[in-house]
């Protein structure tokens, strides 16, 4: 059985605070301490004591390993209905992935639920709101609430909620291309599947049998949620999950250079899971 090596979130703030030098005597500023408690950590120092390496899969090679592939350990790519988004069937994807290793079983968890609740609530729907939903209220099995459902149906307030602890906001549109590969490179090794908001042209879901990506030069484009799930170095490639079904690219993955995917992606975010 596979299980997750982390801290609870509570010592791990305890743990983090030892990273913020302040003169003897001194209290943690409240300003540090926000860094610190605010959901979506961007305080990059405060990564690798939140994140979490997934024993059996992980490790904490410092970055020597020159391939990483989670697609073992995921379930089968899934084609989002209509109603759809991508953005939230990629969290599921990957909180289902931490929940089915910790837990030695298969089950999907619902994307729906994410969406549907954040609707009913008034926020907006996004990949960031997503993951503070996941912190604060959790999903809950695909067989309560199935792919593509019109709405939420009240006998998930009687039923198990799979939550995260918090999330890393591990770059930004600002970061540099260099850091963005070192900072996907360095979550997977650890065991981790990143999400990633990718900028590319409109007919991008549409894509046709092939195992690798060549940009666009549309002059649209439009942000699409995929899970980075592997780095080959010897190829200088990223490998992505997407949510658009097996007859997408190569059964629902694509191998995308280095430098494409960091010029591409927006923003990079990874899970800090509960213990299940």
């Amino acid at each position: 059985m596979f299980t997750i090596r982390t801290f609870a979130l509570g010592a791990s703030l305890l743990l983090s605070s030892l990273l913020f030098a302040q003169p003897p005597g001194s209290e943690l500023s409240t300003r540090d301490a926000n860094q610190v408690t605010t959901l979506g950590v961007t305080n990059t120092t405060l990564f690798d004591q939140l994140m979490v390496t997934v024993e059996g899969v992980g490790s904490n090679s410092r970055l020597t390993q020159e391939q990483q592939s989670l697609k073992p350990y995921l379930m089968p790519v899934r084609k989002m209905g209509f109603r759809g988004s991508d953005w939230s069937y990629m969290l599921a994807s990957c909180l289902e992935y931490y929940v089915n290793l910790s837990r030695n079983f298969k089950d999907n968890l619902s994307p729906d639920y994410i969406s549907l609740s954040l609707q009913s609530q008034g926020q907006r729907s996004s990949l960031d709101q997503g993951l503070k939903f996941l912190v604060q209220n959790g999903t809950v099995s695909a067989a309560i609430v199935p792919y593509d459902a019109a709405q939420v149906s009240s006998t998930v307030y009687a039923t198990t909620k799979y939550q995260i602890n918090n999330y890393l906001h591990l770059f930004q549109p600002f970061a540099s291309p260099r850091e963005k590969i070192f900072e996907l490179r360095k979550a997977l090794i650890r065991g981790n599947p990143v999400l990633v908001e990718f900028q590319a042209s409109a007919d991008f879901p549409q894509l046709g049998p092939t195992r690798s990506w060549e940009p666009d030069h549309s002059n649209t484009k439009i942000a699409y949620t995929l899970l980075v799930v592997g780095f080959d170095e010897n190829q200088q490639a990223f490998e992505v999950m997407s949510s658009w079904g097996s007859a997408w690219a190569n059964n629902g993955y694509l191998s995308i250079n280095y430098n494409d995917l960091a010029n591409r992606a927006t923003n990079g975010y990874v899970m800090v899971p509960n213990t299940y």
